[in-house]
């Protein structure tokens, strides 16, 4: 039976970019940097990326997400989709599925699993955990 493992804990600023009405919804892009901390490597590593986001019309956000964790040849690039469902005018609780891709030997096993990544975000502000599956 698979399960979830944590895999780290991102914690970030968000820089919105207002892009407008849209024929699916009104465009938003976020700018996010921040730090990502895990019990894979020691301190933190820096994490930066782009959440193209879009507006539903239930208010509801889709998410395309392209970001990076740490630097230079411990660089590990994710791409993420998802919902960040609305709870308030400054609060949404974001549910995503991640793919992963680095050349950093004691991070490879990322190559061949999916994440989940599950957080908030409020006043600027996002917090998300990142669960590996494992079979």
């Amino acid at each position: 039976m698979p399960s979830l493992e944590q895999f780290c804990v991102v914690n970030v600023e968000l820089q919105p970019r207002m892009l407008g009405r849209m024929p699916q919804g009104t465009r938003i892009d976020f700018a996010f940097q921040g730090t990502a901390t895990s019990d894979h490597w020691d301190g933190e590593r820096p994490v930066r990326g782009v959440d193209y986001v879009t507006v539903r019309g239930d208010g509801h956000m889709d998410l395309d997400i392209r970001a990076t964790i740490g630097e230079k040849r411990e660089t590990v690039a994710y791409r993420a989709s998802g919902v960040s469902v609305v709870r308030s005018e400054n609060e949404a609780f974001a549910q995503e599925l991640i793919t992963f891709q680095t050349g950093n030997e004691d991070l490879a096993w990322l190559n061949q699993v999916v994440g989940i990544g599950l957080g908030g975000g409020e006043g600027g502000k996002m917090t998300l955990t990142i669960y590996v599956v494992r079979p």
